[in-house]
């Protein structure tokens, strides 16, 4: 199936017809996907900085496993509420740069964080290795990316 069929059939699915007619629909969606994308942030951003080793007073593996159901259920939320948005102007979405930008930044955020976020659920002790506070790091600018590119897909 071609990308753009895809992107077809979901603007004319149930879900997006409702997406586009509803009046409260996309302020609700959007509020809860901002709400997760700030959980995920944050979860991410204290797990991120105990890898560099900015974060002391809990061990890696300590905070790593307390925030795993947090970041499994804000991933969950921003996939679901993104498809929704998506949905209700799926055409606009398929052919703006900034869209395609979020979703690769999206997927490369995803590549670089779930080793970094792996490795600390493993870690038996909080010695931190270069590569791990570099990957932390890297995961920090990755995921501010995809901040930095959806706020750009309304101007586009």
């Amino acid at each position: 199936m071609h990308l753009l069929a895809l992107f077809q059939w979901l603007a004319h699915s149930a879900v997006g017809q409702f997406m586009q007619r509803s009046q409260w629909a996309f302020a609700i969606v959007e509020t809860i996907h901002l709400i997760a994308l700030a959980a995920l942030g944050g979860t991410l951003l204290a797990v991120s900085l105990r890898a560099i080793g900015l974060l002391r007073g809990i061990s890696s593996r300590s905070i790593a496993r307390e925030l795993l159901p947090v970041i499994l259920s804000a991933l969950t939320a921003i996939v679901t509420t993104g498809i929704l948005m998506v949905s209700e102007e799926a055409l606009k979405c398929y052919y703006n740069d900034a869209f395609r930008a979020k979703m690769i930044a999206f997927a490369v955020a995803l590549l670089i964080s779930a080793p970094v976020y792996i490795a600390q659920l493993r870690k038996a002790n909080d010695q931190q290795p270069w590569w791990l506070r570099l990957g932390a790091a890297l995961s920090l600018l990755s995921w501010l990316s995809v901040g930095i590119a959806g706020r750009t897909i309304g101007f586009l």
